[in-house]
């Protein structure tokens, strides 16, 4: 874990900016995701379903990835700075957890062989439905940590100490 960041301000805004970035990501994999989509239905030849498959397949672990080694730990150290207890990121972290195992899943069986394009309509229109899981449980994660401090920052409570 890394150094504690002492102001609940100055952690804030490093949780905000990074969540703009990572939210940013999020839309670029739903639309790869969409485009993969629209290709499969549309019978794009094999080699061009590759190449979107490997991108989006790229993406999809680039974004796991920054939510586990990244987001949620700073929302974590966000919560713990403003004296908040992190009781619903326990609840949901193994929710996500169960979403990534099946987002790798995915990304082992399609990112570097096009040539597995037998169950792909299936296995894509299940990676759809995991990522609504997903953002949705991430959703909540964020509104309930960052939502809440953001009140506290831009309408603190007067000091009494």
């Amino acid at each position: 874990m890394g150094a504690k960041k002492s102001n609940p301000k100055q952690q804030f805004a490093v949780v905000e900016q990074l969540l703009l970035r990572w939210l940013k990501e999020r839309r670029e994999v739903l639309a790869r995701y969409a485009e993969m989509v629209v290709a499969v239905q549309g019978g794009l030849a094999e080699a061009d379903l590759g190449q979107r498959q490997a991108a989006l397949c790229e993406l999809l672990v680039d974004y796991v990835s920054a939510g586990h080694f990244e987001v949620y730990h700073e929302l974590i150290e966000e919560a713990e700075s403003f004296g908040d207890g992190n009781g619903l990121a326990q609840r949901l972290m193994p929710a996500i957890g169960d979403t990534t195992e099946v987002i790798l899943a995915y990304e082992e069986k399609y990112g570097s062989d096009a040539g597995r394009q037998k169950k792909l309509k299936r296995d894509l229109s299940a990676l759809g439905e995991v990522l609504e899981s997903r953002f949705t449980l991430e959703d909540q994660l964020i509104a309930d940590l960052h939502g809440r401090h953001r009140r506290e920052v831009e309408d603190p409570a007067p000091d009494t100490a």
